[in-house]
């Protein structure tokens, strides 16, 4: 999970836009089975976007490490 949320919270905003270097296949399509992102395109061309639910998700994490800080 916490790969994921690293590839979530790297999205700036729900546009297509290329995974973060580092980002696996695997946590990509990990995220896409969860419901958090849509994946199109292949191979060095493979984009991603943040769906309503990944991008919940992502907000309310970041109120609560804000929280935290707090």
């Amino acid at each position: 999970m916490m790969k994921i949320m690293v590839l979530l919270h790297s999205a700036v905003g729900t546009g297509w836009q290329a995974p973060p270097k580092g980002s696996s296949l695997k946590t990509l399509y990990e995220a896409q089975e969860q419901g958090y992102v849509e994946i199109r395109g292949e191979f060095q061309k493979r984009q991603f976007r943040l769906t309503e639910m990944g991008a919940e998700t992502v907000e309310r994490d970041r109120r609560r490490l804000k929280a935290r800080e707090s």
